[in-house]
């Protein structure tokens, strides 16, 4: 462990209460800040699920569960900054829900787009990452190492990257809580420098907690220090500021498969 560790920002939290599978209650809420700001986080984004199984979740119910939540955690003394965003399931729709302000970016900046595959196939993302691209958006896959058909073929993470996405791994996997199969993969990612960040994930105060003071010194053991303050720090909080965040230059191999006109046809594992 290191001598010094800065303050966390977490760009993936289920936090808000009532409105998805993370929080069930505002008192949970509130108890999630808390042991957040334990663990070192000052700034959270929110990010409840959107389309998918979670169509009925709306930015104006992101929006106003956010604003209630601040005014909660206010009233308990809970010193955190809390921020609207999405963790949106890809659908072919997607560019056209963001263009019509359906679907929330990243504190609400109009930047950055939190994506989620299924978790048992991959799908190819280079179109989807263009289309956003014209868009003015640039899309952070959510963790990668938990998704089938990249633990069967990591090198697909490289794909994301040479298409201009960024790849957010999960801190509890890093710490063994999806099993050894996400951990060496998110390990992989780490040591190849695919990693812009390392989100908590959380959805409770039990089982899918925050960790990232485990998971910053995880990196700092793979990598270096510096690296887990890139991953851990520096480029979420530049999300939660709505900045830009410098892409991953990976070199093109020889062996990468071709994706195809569409951007949603799917890639078993």
């Amino acid at each position: 462990m290191t001598a010094t560790v800065p303050n966390f920002t977490d760009i993936h939290c289920h936090i808000v209460p009532g409105i998805d599978d993370g929080a069930r209650n505002v008192a949970e809420s509130v108890e999630m800040a808390r042991q957040a700001v334990a663990d070192g986080t000052t700034t959270l984004i929110a990010t409840p699920h959107q389309l998918g199984g979670n169509r009925h979740v709306t930015v104006a119910a992101i929006q106003q569960g956010v604003a209630n939540l601040r005014t909660q955690l206010e009233a308990a003394g809970v010193a955190v900054t809390v921020l609207p965003g999405a963790d949106v399931r890809i659908e072919p729709e997607l560019p056209r829900l963001l263009k019509c302000g359906d679907v929330l970016t990243l504190g609400d900046h109009g930047r950055h787009v939190l994506l989620e595959l299924p978790h048992d196939v991959f799908v190819p993302l280079e179109p989807l990452l263009a289309t956003l691209r014209k868009q003015g958006l640039v899309g952070i896959l959510s963790h990668p190492e938990r998704n089938r058909g990249i633990i069967a073929n990591p090198a697909l993470m490289a794909d994301v990257l040479r298409a201009g996405g960024l790849l957010q791994i999960t801190a509890g996997s890093l710490l063994g809580h999806f099993g050894s199969s996400c951990r060496k993969i998110a390990e992989y990612a780490v040591r190849q420098q695919f990693v812009h960040f390392v989100a908590s994930d959380a959805h409770d105060t039990q089982q899918r907690t925050f960790g990232l003071r485990d998971a910053f010194a995880a990196v700092a053991a793979l990598a270096d220090e510096r690296t887990a303050r890139l991953m851990c720090c520096e480029h979420p909080a530049r999300v939660a500021a709505g900045e830009a965040v410098g892409e991953r230059k990976v070199a093109k191999s020889p062996a990468a498969q071709t994706t195809g006109s569409s951007w949603f046809r799917r890639r078993t594992a």
